[in-house]
């Protein structure tokens, strides 16, 4: 069995099921792929031509960028956020390694390699931030790219997105708390988020606070990640989420 969470009773399992988010996702993503396509300015970071794939580098200041060349964004996460690519070999190493020492960090990974849908996932991060408490996990995030998604990131498709998130009893009781569009980064990003309780019947609820980030990194695809942790410490990751969105660039393909 698992460590509990920092200020919770302990969990049977990873800190909540691998498929709770990403049956939210698929719902909204059905209505929103039914909206009318339509090019959304966005800045381009020119990248050498022909690259393809995927990169991932360790930044002298300790934050972590990934860089996706296929779809044509790149996202730094912050000290403290373990970031991977799925099925990768630092995938393996941190599940072997660190994992090793951090039960709850092991079990996610392993979830999260079994629900692994190649191409779609592009990468999974995970919340550890040492300085709070060693070898725990707060929460974790996933990535997911849809390269056919032409819909547009605008007031009616948040809307049908949070309606859709609302509306799915796979995240229970899920309540929107903010629904804004950010064009203040230089790439238009819709935020959803809010709160919900994991209820197992052999422990006590715990309440958790989701944050959904969509993107267009062209008019015919998007991107959306799903950033989940334990709502006690919401105020101390607002600035570790803030920078994430900010970090968010496009790279002309």
């Amino acid at each position: 069995m698992p460590a509990a969470l920092p200020g919770q009773a302990a969990q049977p399992g990873p800190v909540t099921n691998p498929n709770i988010i990403e049956t939210a996702i698929a719902g909204t993503s059905q209505a929103a792929a039914q909206q009318t396509a339509a090019v959304q300015a966005q800045p381009f970071t020119a990248t050498p031509s022909g690259m393809t794939g995927t990169t991932i580098e360790q930044l002298p200041d300790g934050t972590t960028k990934y860089t996706d060349y296929d779809a044509g964004f790149e996202i730094t996460f912050p000290v403290g956020w373990l970031a991977v690519r799925p099925d990768s070999e630092e995938f393996n190493a941190s599940r072997a390694g660190e994992g090793a020492v951090n039960s709850m960090l092991y079990d996610q990974m392993t979830a999260d390699l079994a629900g692994y849908e190649a191409n779609y996932d592009r990468l999974y991060s995970y919340i550890l931030r040492p300085d709070i408490k060693q070898n725990v996990m707060f929460g974790f995030s996933k990535m997911k790219w849809d390269p056919e998604d032409a819909a547009m990131l605008d007031n009616a498709n948040m809307g049908d997105l949070v309606r859709g998130l609302e509306s799915q009893t796979s995240i229970p009781g899920f309540r929107v708390e903010i629904a804004q569009i950010h064009d203040d980064g230089g790439t238009r990003v819709v935020e959803v988020s809010g709160r919900w309780t994991l209820k197992d019947g052999q422990s006590d609820p715990v309440p958790f606070h989701s944050i959904f980030f969509f993107f267009k990194p062209t008019q015919a695809s998007t991107v959306r990640l799903t950033i989940t942790f334990v709502q006690d410490y919401q105020d101390e990751f607002a600035a570790d989420v803030k920078s994430i969105k900010d970090s968010i660039r496009i790279i002309k393909l």
